[in-house]
């Protein structure tokens, strides 16, 4: 049987990442902040760098370095990324307590169990470049050294050193974007993904150095990013009845929020388009009214 040529063209990376269902949106957000939407491949297994490297569990490490070297052959993979999370129930039960209780303890116990991890990529395949990252339970990400990459025999340097005593030469456009962005309602996670996307890819910035922006844009604009979706979304599910429908006077009442909260350059229309896929993604459905009991002002709504 021919083996399988690698295509390039799908990953360039190959990402472990835990099963941890907390941080499973936050991880795909950070890897498209990162500019790597479609690009990686993806391995979740708990505990992350942990399954690679216990001994406990040597069906784990099969597994873990199996796919890395299917991930390489098909798709041509010349990185590791590898995320950890604070608060990992894996790493608890192989350390025997609750590493949480000591956040410097356990950033040490994950900064070890990462290093020994990127120390089998490298003797594995010595021409790879390995990132560590460690994750916090609110999605905000620590890019950790790794000191296995400085002492490797290829000469990769280490990922992760410490940042430029300056600012990247994009950020004060980036930051001017994001004012621009924020004065006009950056009003959904989308939109939050995206910008960030932009200061990745189109500015320079790192993930973390455009997440740094965007919040200390949104404290001087008086805003958080997301506002008008997160609030609008509460409000949905307080109104919503025992199936998951909202009354079409409460449906009027979100988009009015979201309009508020959204910014004054976005129309009304856009507020109820809006308010229409919020509840789309929510699982919430219309309550039907009028004489006929129908949704065709739902409908009519999402549609406008």
């Amino acid at each position: 049987m021919t083996a399988a040529s690698p295509d390039t063209s799908k990953a360039d990376a190959f990402v472990l990442s835990c099963i941890d269902p907390r941080l499973v949106d936050d991880v795909t957000q950070l890897l498209a902040t990162m500019g790597r939407a479609n690009r990686y491949s993806e391995m979740r297994i708990a505990g992350a760098a942990l399954a690679a490297v216990d001994q406990n569990r040597p069906g784990w490490n099969t597994a873990v370095w199996e796919n890395l070297a299917a991930s390489r052959q098909l798709h041509g993979v010349r990185r590791v990324i590898i995320i950890n999370h604070r608060d990992c129930g894996a790493m608890n039960l192989w350390a025997g307590r609750n590493l949480a209780a000591d956040p410097a303890d356990e950033q040490r116990q994950h900064q070890a169990v990462m290093d020994r991890a990127a120390a089998e990529v490298l003797r594995r395949h010595p021409d790879m470049a390995v990132e560590l990252h460690l994750m916090a339970l609110d999605g905000s990400t620590q890019r950790l050294p790794c000191a296995a990459c400085a002492t490797s025999a290829s000469g990769l340097r280490a990922e992760g050193v410490a940042p430029p005593a300056a600012p990247p030469a994009g950020a004060p456009a980036f930051a001017e974007l994001v004012r621009l962005r924020l004065s006009a309602g950056l009003a959904d996670a989308e939109a939050e993904r995206s910008l960030l996307a932009e200061g990745v890819t189109r500015y320079g910035l790192t993930a973390a150095e455009a997440r740094a922006t965007l919040a200390a844009e949104a404290t001087r604009h008086g805003a958080t990013p997301s506002t008008a979706a997160r609030q609008v979304l509460v409000f949905l599910r307080a109104q919503a009845d025992a199936r998951g429908r909202v009354s079409r006077r409460d449906v009027g009442h979100a988009a009015a929020l979201y309009h508020g909260l959204a910014g004054s350059q976005g129309s009304r229309a856009e507020a109820e388009k809006a308010v229409a896929r919020l509840m789309a993604a929510e699982g919430l459905a219309p309550r039907p009214d009028g004489m006929l009991r129908t949704t065709t002002w739902y409908r009519r709504m999402a549609e406008a």
